[in-house]
């Protein structure tokens, strides 16, 4: 994992050494006349991962929410599956890949987050399988490859948690990966907000937590009924600045903000953040909305083999 000095503290790094994986056995066994939901594989996950991650760690794990990181990376239950890469974006009904739900579901059992779907994305379905779908190529979208999805917070396009009374129309407050596989080494880049924010002159941030941006859909929100909102790009939460920002598709209403919107843009093409190549078997956790994210491009491994990272929305 590839660090920006100045950013190493933003991230909680778990590394678990020679982790007993003999458990899962009992927990499909446990879950093998059980219909495959969140509740039930979080909670079966979560009894397993207790047991095999030990007191300390859980408790840290449990604080992370609340804590001062922005990010945690959960190391070493390398996990592998016979199930091709999915090149359509979504696994045939009858299959499934457990084990990775297990340490999935499991961890966000222990984090006390919350995982929800949207209907408007990913045919309403909880898990969005993050791999190359060929109809995709050419779009900045979790599904494509051959150009760069440059630095941006999920679902942008919405209010922040606290000023919506849906939660599948907020900002998520967490995304979660889990790691299938990542022959091709490409990383999941992350920059914190304050250290963008920190570089940005007073007359920006006013600017930019001005209502003076239009948000239309991002190319993931298959289903979006295309109408635009009007929010500020920057808000001051209890925690701090928190962001919301696609280069793809927001825009400036007036001069001003035009120029606090290209000086932002400036500042994130020189951010050289943290690069994160995800390990089968990796979990990993970021704050959405005082984390940008991004995914260079990459050239993927023949379809059975691509990468494949799952990923969950969690409030």
């Amino acid at each position: 994992m590839a660090m920006d000095v100045q950013q190493a503290s933003m991230v909680q790094v778990m590394v678990i050494h020679e982790p007993d994986l003999t458990g899962l056995e009992g927990c499909r066994a446990r879950l093998a006349d059980t219909p495959h939901c969140a509740d039930s594989v979080g909670e079966v996950g979560g009894d397993w991962l207790g047991g095999v991650l030990g007191s300390d760690i859980v408790e840290a794990i449990r604080a992370f929410p609340a804590s001062p990181y922005k990010a945690l990376l959960l190391r070493g239950i390398a996990l592998s599956t016979e199930v091709a890469t999915p090149c359509n974006g979504f696994l045939p009904n009858a299959q499934c890949v457990l084990d990775f739900d297990l340490l999935q579901f499991g961890m966000l059992r222990l984090l006390g987050v919350k995982p929800h779907a949207v209907e408007y994305e990913n045919h309403g379905k909880l898990v969005r399988n993050v791999v190359p779908v060929p109809e995709a190529a050419g779009t900045t979208s979790s599904w494509g490859a051959d150009v760069e999805f440059f630095w941006h917070t999920d679902n942008p396009n919405w209010p922040f948690d606290d000023q919506s009374q849906d939660v599948t129309e907020s900002v998520p407050n967490f995304l979660a990966f889990t790691a299938v596989r990542n022959l091709e080494r490409a990383s999941t880049d992350i920059v914190c907000v304050d250290h963008i924010v920190s570089q940005l002159p007073d007359w920006a941030l006013f600017q930019l937590q001005r209502p003076a941006y239009t948000f239309g859909a991002p190319a993931s929100n298959e289903g979006f009924d295309g109408q635009q909102k009007v929010l500020p790009i920057l808000e001051q939460g209890d925690s701090g600045y928190r962001l919301r920002f696609d280069d793809g598709i927001v825009a400036a209403l007036d001069p001003d903000s035009k120029e606090a919107l290209g000086l932002l843009c400036q500042c994130l093409r020189d951010a050289q953040g943290i690069a994160v190549v995800l390990q089968p078997g990796d979990f990993f956790i970021f704050k959405n909305a005082r984390v940008l994210h991004r995914r260079k491009a990459f050239q993927p491994m023949p379809n059975s083999e691509a990468r494949w990272l799952r990923r969950v929305y969690g409030s």
